[in-house]
């Protein structure tokens, strides 16, 4: 594996790997797969004809069956529906795989009791944690009917086991320890408080993961897992993991959401978005400085599409309030509005003292879907990673709003994920917007979706562009050339 592949993977194992399980272990537990026809002549199944299989909701549906499209398990005919992949439906008629797929299915929720394990060296609440990650990566494998099922199989099962060795590594803080050298299991053991039995699982586990290896008794870091993790990144790499971890529960209680549409994580109860934003104020903290270099591309874009000089920003659902500040960087006479909940806007203000925006800035505390934006206020608005969080069914409304708002040659910019036009990818917008679901939020756009939107409250001109993370969606009323330095993604 290469290294910029390594990073890949272990941001993927971080950050989307449970996702990933989720969504299979769902569709498997669902029966969703066994409603999909295969085969020469086999029709297609409509998105609403299978939800109305399942007895389940359409949303919820269709988030578990685009990540499967994305890997290949599924085949969608555009316009028309969803087949089985002939190779899924071969894996799937074999009884003795099935048989392993459902014991696996009743490991989800023990398989977070793994950093007791380690530190006991024992079972944890009558479960064998660490004999089942023996027998999942250290012993010999059962044949599977053929490749595309060993696929299924290591996303189905290991790769939420993947994350949770992580989080353990982190937890027990082993990575630190590897981070300043090599060590034996014992003194390592004694280091971190855990069983030497235990944490030799884990270690093994994170060699077969290709982050540790062992020489001669002594453990270290590959030399991939080095270059990636040294003393510097580490912190900011280990900031994503409790952010997976909040939605653990939820993910393994998916089927339970899209047949029931109840939700163990609820982020549109005020009390619980507040928790979890307070969880994770800190990471989304250490994170700005980083984020600001990319969200000030954003500002540069705008900026070859119109002066902002003297411009009135308005940054909506500011969260750490990175891009208003981006905004108000890019010209020394912008004024910037930052619009969102009081706990979020205290973790605001200290960002722009320090950038010494203060003086052109404005801390607005309101709830982006009920407050009044006005008419002809603004020059550029901002939706920075917002739509997701948002309900789909507010969303014309919330658009008509911004629309009035916008001044003549005003610019409305979209920050997030875009899928494409089909809703097939890119993975990592998929996993995203099935963590969307799960806490009953918003949902993950097309461009062709958001033309939908914008083009009826009068934003008739759209483009979507490639950003250093992810993509913005800009709109306008037809009255801003676009730039040919600005090269669209869609």
């Amino acid at each position: 594996m290469s290294e910029s592949n390594f990073v890949q993977q272990l941001n993927f194992l971080a950050r989307d790997a449970s996702n990933e399980s989720a969504a299979l272990q769902a569709a498997f537990s669902l029966g969703l797969l066994g409603q999909l026809p295969s085969g020469p002549g086999a029709q297609p199944v409509s998105l609403d004809a299978l939800a109305q299989r399942l007895g389940s909701n359409v949303r919820g549906v269709r988030s578990v069956i685009e990540p499967l499209v994305a890997l290949g398990f599924v085949t969608l005919e555009t316009g028309r529906g969803y087949l089985l992949a002939e190779a899924t439906a071969a894996f799937l008629s074999d009884d003795a795989f099935t048989a392993r797929l459902r014991e696996v299915r009743a490991w989800w929720h023990a398989v977070a009791l793994l950093p007791r394990a380690v530190r006991t060296g024992a079972p944890v609440e009558g479960r064998e944690v660490l004999g089942w990650y023996r027998s999942l990566f250290l012993a010999p494998q059962p044949p599977c009917p053929n490749a595309e099922a060993e696929d299924f199989f290591d996303r189905y099962a290991r790769n939420l086991a993947r994350t949770q060795a992580l989080v353990t590594a982190a937890e027990l803080g082993v990575l630190e320890r590897l981070v300043a050298g090599a060590t034996s299991t014992e003194a390592l053991a004694n280091a971190v408080d855990a069983k030497p039995e235990g944490l030799g699982v884990l270690l093994g586990v994170l060699a077969r993961m290709g982050i540790a290896r062992e020489d001669a008794g002594s453990w270290s870091f590959t030399e991939a897992a080095a270059r990636m993790l040294d003393a510097t990144s580490l912190p900011y790499f280990q900031r994503a993991l409790p952010a997976t971890m909040a939605y653990w529960e939820a993910f393994g209680h998916l089927d339970e959401a899209v047949r029931e549409h109840t939700f163990r994580l609820d982020l549109r109860d005020p009390e619980t978005a507040r928790r979890i934003y307070q969880e994770n104020a800190s990471r989304i903290s250490g994170i700005f400085a980083s984020h600001l270099r990319l969200s000030r591309k954003a500002a540069e874009l705008a900026a070859s599409l119109r002066s902002l000089s003297g411009a009135k920003v308005l940054d909506v659902g500011t969260g750490s309030g990175v891009w208003g500040a981006a905004f108000g960087l890019a010209d020394p006479t912008t004024h910037v509005t930052y619009l969102d909940s009081p706990h979020v806007l205290s973790s605001v203000r200290p960002h722009l003292t320090k950038l010494k925006l203060e003086g052109r800035s404005r801390l607005w505390e309101g709830d982006c879907l009920s407050v009044d934006y006005g008419e002809a206020e603004y020059d550029v608005i901002l939706l920075p990673q917002i739509i997701p969080a948002l309900p789909p069914e507010a969303l014309p409304g919330f658009f008509a709003k911004l629309a009035r708002a916008l001044r003549p040659r005003g610019l409305l910019l979209i920050s997030g994920y875009l899928l494409t036009d089909r809703r097939d990818g890119p993975l990592d917008a998929l996993y995203f917007a099935l963590r969307r679901y799960v806490s009953n939020e918003g949902d993950v756009l097309s461009m062709p979706e958001f033309r939908a939107l914008l083009t009826p409250v009068g934003l008739t001109s759209a483009r979507g562009f490639e950003m250093p993370i992810q993509q913005v969606v800009v709109a306008h009323r037809g009255d801003v050339a676009w730039a040919d330095a600005a090269a669209p993604a869609a």
